[in-house]
């Protein structure tokens, strides 16, 4: 997550602490992004949080807007 965008940060966390099963973003760069993916759930794992499954609409719905 980039240091200057908090919100990324902030959106993923709110889903891990609450237990979220679906955060769903157009965010490609930094939340849906499967390189970064393993680290997300690395950082959760130690902090005794869930990771949620991060999805775009596309595919959640099947649908290519």
């Amino acid at each position: 997550m980039p240091k200057e965008e908090f919100g990324d940060a902030y959106h993923l966390a709110v889903a891990s602490y609450y237990k979220i099963d679906i955060l769903l973003t157009w965010n490609l760069a930094h939340l849906a992004n499967l390189n970064k993916l393993d680290h997300m759930e690395r950082i959760n794992y130690k902090l005794k949080l869930n990771t949620p499954r991060i999805l775009t609409p596309e595919s959640l719905t099947g649908y290519n807007y």
